[in-house]
């Protein structure tokens, strides 16, 4: 792989999986398709509302996928590294596949599920389960994120390779 294209994925996946992380840890929010759906219906009109006038839900589902692809990519086709970047950056991809495989089958399910639950003035015990499920989901998935990241931060700082 070119010296140049590799130093450009290595940049967008460190921003993307930087964002990544972010919003899992401080907005309880996931950047990957279905992040919409796990929006509570009643806390979340003012962020339809912005969403629907900007049209942003589009960019921001491409973010975890985008950093997924580029981590993949640099765990596969990069040549002539170390291989403790190569470790770092297929730990990477390995974290990010994990945040979006919990968001996908366990958060956005589990959300979907609560929504369709009638409100009631006392939580049942299946409700109280399932939130107690995506505490725990969520958890998973912010510490893969978050943990991508840092594999990612630390294989850029590893000893680069000389460009050609």
């Amino acid at each position: 792989m070119n010296y140049t294209f590799e130093s450009l994925l290595r940049f967008v996946n460190l921003t993307t999986s930087g964002l990544l992380a972010g919003s899992l840890g401080f907005g309880e929010q996931a950047l990957v398709p279905g992040w919409q759906h796990e929006l509570p219906n009643h806390a979340d009109r003012r962020a339809r509302a912005i969403a629907a006038l900007t049209d942003a839900t589009s960019y921001f589902n491409a973010i975890g996928p985008v950093a997924l692809g580029t981590a993949v990519t640099l765990a596969v086709a990069s040549r002539g590294v170390k291989p403790l970047k190569r470790v770092l950056d297929a730990a990477s991809a390995i974290s990010l596949a994990g945040v979006l495989a919990a968001t996908i089958m366990v958060t956005v399910p589990i959300n979907k599920e609560l929504d369709q639950q009638a409100p009631t003035d006392y939580p049942s015990d299946r409700s109280l389960s399932l939130a107690k499920n995506w505490s725990r989901a969520h958890a998973v998935r912010t510490t893969l994120g978050v943990g991508a990241f840092l594999c990612a931060v630390a294989s850029n700082l590893a000893r680069p390779r000389q460009p050609k």
